[in-house]
């Protein structure tokens, strides 16, 4: 009798000993709550900055917003009436001024067809405004030309102080620098062929 009192004892302790909000076996069926899905973290993006396309110099296509191969028209439209101009041949000079500097757009009319269209064949800057993606421009050094691009000797010419130099980097863009070594202008042409120069003079020589 002793003995079964002492062992009724042990069970009764042993079941009130049981952790608090421990699932039993029979209560294995019950769904324990899923813990919470991660959040996703956006990524910020890589890609860079869009440069100011208005100011841009893309070798062979465009210096700001005049591109190779654009309707002259079309640019006369956006630019408004050139402050000179020149014609000859089939192919014209336009010359916008603004201060001391000078963009010139020189074009050409194909001879097929009733109504060709005259095309932008070579865009020339002078104003360090403008500027290649790797930050070349006028006032760059030959030094710093010949870091970037293997640079070919195109012409000459007689400019202010001397003997200037066109150079001819290729894929669509010359260089032009004084006798200081200093660039001068910047031509971009269509780059199917080597530089070449113009017909008509897009040099201008009004003084400002």
């Amino acid at each position: 009798m002793k003995t079964n009192i002492i062992l009724a004892l042990f069970l009764l302790a042993a079941c009130q000993s049981k952790p608090s909000g421990t699932v039993s076996d029979a209560d294995s069926t019950v769904a324990v709550p899923a813990a919470p899905a991660p959040t996703a973290v956006p990524v910020p993006s890589q890609e860079p900055v869009a440069p100011d396309n208005a100011y841009l110099i893309v070798p062979g296509k465009a210096i700001g917003n005049t591109r190779i191969d654009e309707n002259i028209d079309d640019v006369i439209r956006l630019l408004g009436k050139p402050d000179d101009s020149d014609a000859a041949m089939q192919k014209s000079v336009s010359f916008y001024y603004k201060g001391a500097y000078s963009t010139a757009i020189l074009s050409a009319r194909d001879t097929e067809g009733d109504h060709p269209a005259a095309k932008v064949k070579q865009i020339r800057v002078t104003s360090p405004a403008f500027k290649t993606e790797d930050s070349l421009h006028v006032g760059s050094t030959l030094d710093e030309l010949q870091a970037k691009y293997q640079l070919k000797k195109a012409t000459t010419y007689k400019g202010e102080g001397g003997e200037c130099t066109v150079w001819d980097a290729g894929h669509g863009i010359a260089f032009e620098t004084n006798p200081a070594k200093s660039v001068i202008a910047v031509i971009v042409y269509a780059p199917e062929e080597p530089y070449k120069g113009a017909y008509l003079n897009i040099r201008p020589t009004r003084k400002s």
